[in-house]
């Protein structure tokens, strides 16, 4: 079974997945696993804003070059 196992992550480190990814997640705690993600959904929605944020500013750019 073993070699089973390794057979598989042998494959899938071919395919092109990072199993370090996997290992450090499965060696955490389920409770930091929460905090990490709770972690880069405050991020990606902070990188959201940012972008609604420049969006804005590029909308309000361009409303000021049509007015001259």
């Amino acid at each position: 079974m073993k070699t089973k196992h390794k057979d598989a992550i042998q494959e899938a480190i071919k395919y092109g997945i990072d199993v370090t990814l996997l290992y450090r997640n499965i060696s955490l705690t389920p409770t930091e696993r929460i905090e990490c993600h709770q972690r880069m959904l405050e991020a990606a929605e902070e990188l959201k804003k940012a972008g609604e944020r420049k969006r804005a500013e590029s909308e309000e750019n361009i409303d000021d070059i049509k007015k001259t």
